[in-house]
């Protein structure tokens, strides 16, 4: 677009005032800026493209209190292309990042976006956009990749809550298939049923058989299924070797297994000591020193990466020897809790101290995470548990 300071014609000399050129009225001794093409056509054009991207017909009346304001009505009917559209919040290293200029936005300006990435409750983390700035960054409700994410661009600290989670919080679920998963991180439940997965919509996929023919392996038996990071993580134990393996599918393709790479640690083979295995959404723990001791109180723990295929060993720790390994347990606020003959029972992940948190004898059921909550059922309704 042309201005009139970039114009070889008569205007206002003030730069300061106007550095992109001002009008300057015909005197009888001074010319004035003529009315020609080069001056008005840019912005005549301009405003004749809002009201055809709006939507809207010149009616050929002059616009007025009773014929109405054309260009009024176009703007009022244009989306903002920056918080109208929903964007996409990746993560590099600890800094989140959105792909427009953020610099020249008002203080606590609000859009909508969709993670690309999980958020880990306790870690450092940055806010960008495409320039500049760089703010710190927190979230109360935390959000997973997949989420919806509704972000406050506050100067003094970025602030971003899930939608997903604020509108997933139901205090009971009607889990009418069964037993869902023991973790699921996403909005939608998910059963496990000898070796098979379940949804409510309703579907079904054998991922055991589905495992076998990948490996060419008939003696492989799907041990326990994880629904995280957008993908299944199944754990594997193959009866002839006894040996155990991991393989993941994507959600949306439950039909195409990937073998999981296991990087510093390793199940043993030859042997079973009947490892348990537990996830937080992000970290597989594995007891028994992924089956390599007699001791299940000792764990190793693996971040799980979808995107490479791989657990990477991060380190080791021990609960307190009275530990009890159970199918029927989950990993919450940084702990590791089990429901066993009715005793309910918290295991610090940092120190292994274990607390008696109530004995229930005449409860017979199961506990699981799903959608960032613990529930518990023993039939065909969950309720939400504060643990």
């Amino acid at each position: 677009m042309r201005s009139i300071r970039q114009l070889p014609v008569p205007q206002d000399p003030d730069n300061n005032k106007w550095p992109y050129g001002q009008i300057k009225n015909e005197t009888e001794t001074e010319s004035g800026t003529p009315v020609v093409r080069e001056i008005y056509g840019d912005p005549l054009t301009n405003i004749y493209k809002i009201l055809e991207d709006a939507g809207v017909t010149p009616n050929g009346n002059e616009d007025s209190e009773q014929s109405g304001y054309q260009l009024l009505e176009a703007f009022k009917k244009f989306a903002n292309a920056l918080n109208d559209i929903e964007q996409t919040l990746t993560l590099t290293a600890d800094v989140y990042s959105i792909n427009m200029n953020i610099d020249h936005l008002p203080d606590r300006y609000v859009l909508i976006a969709r993670s690309a990435s999980n958020y880990v409750n306790g870690g450092n983390y940055s806010f960008k956009g495409n320039d500049n700035l760089v703010y710190s960054l927190t979230s109360e409700t935390g959000f997973k990749a997949g989420d919806e994410v509704l972000i406050i661009i506050d100067k003094s600290k970025v602030r971003v809550y899930s939608l997903s989670f604020l509108s997933n919080s139901d205090t009971e679920i009607f889990p009418v298939f069964g037993n869902p998963v023991p973790f699921n991180d996403t909005t939608e439940i998910y059963y496990e049923s000898s070796g098979r997965i379940l949804t409510d919509t309703p579907s079904i996929s054998d991922l055991q058989q589905i495992i076998r023919v990948f490996a060419g392996v008939g003696t492989l038996y799907v041990n326990e299924i994880f629904v995280l990071k957008g993908h299944v993580l199944c754990s594997v134990f193959d009866t002839n070797i006894e040996s155990y393996s991991f393989y993941q599918f994507e959600i949306g393709d439950l039909e195409t297994p990937i073998s999981v790479s296991m990087s510093g640690f390793s199940f043993p083979t030859g042997i079973n000591r009947n490892p348990y295995i537990y996830t937080d959404g992000d970290n597989v723990f594995i007891s028994n020193s992924t089956g390599n001791s007699d001791n299940d109180y000792e764990f190793d723990r693996a971040i799980f990466n979808p995107l490479d295929s791989e657990l990477v060993l991060t380190g080791s720790f021990s609960l307190a020897n009275t530990f009890k390994k159970t199918t029927n347990a989950v990993i919450s606020s940084g702990s590791l809790i089990t429901f066993i003959d009715g005793e309910l029972k918290r295991y610090l992940l940092s120190t292994g101290l274990e607390t008696f948190l109530g004995g229930y004898n005449a409860m017979n059921g199961i506990i699981f995470k799903y959608n960032d909550s613990v529930y518990y059922t023993n039939g065909n309704v969950a309720k939400k548990w504060n643990l």
